[in-house]
Order: structure tokens, then sequence, then C-alpha cells
């Protein structure tokens, strides 16, 4: 597949699955450069933003002002 293929692809990712395929490529090109062992890339594909309860926190903060700066 070429890159101009993917491109229209990349764009109708959700704004979490950008964040996750950058995530994807960054390991994937450390590994590439034998920066990051093999056996990290199971624990890289295991990293999710599901699983943080910062970004959770600061989730529920952002709707809680939204939702008053909406309702009043």
């Amino acid at each position: 597949m070429l890159f101009t293929e993917l491109i229209p692809l990349v764009k109708e990712l959700s704004h979490t699955d950008k964040l996750l395929l950058i995530h994807f490529l960054a390991a994937e090109l450390l590994k590439e450069s034998s920066l990051v062992s093999l056996d990290a890339e199971d624990k890289v594909a295991s990293l999710g933003l599901y699983d943080s309860f910062e970004a959770a926190a600061v989730l529920a903060k952002a709707l809680a002002e939204e939702k008053a700066a909406t309702h009043g």
C-alpha cells in the first residue's frame, strides 16, 4: 500500500486512534533502530489510552467544566 493511499484512511480515524497510531509508529521506528528490544513489543501493544486513569480524570474535569459553562 502506498503512503498516499493511507492518508485518507488515517484522516478517518478517531482522535484516540490517531494518537495510538503515532505511538505505534514511534515504537516501530525505535525497534527498527534497535533502540527498543523486541520483547518490549508486547508491552507497546498493550499500552493504550483506554487504560489511563490520568486521562480519565482530565476528561471528567473537562466534561464537568463544559457542563457548568453550558448549563450554568
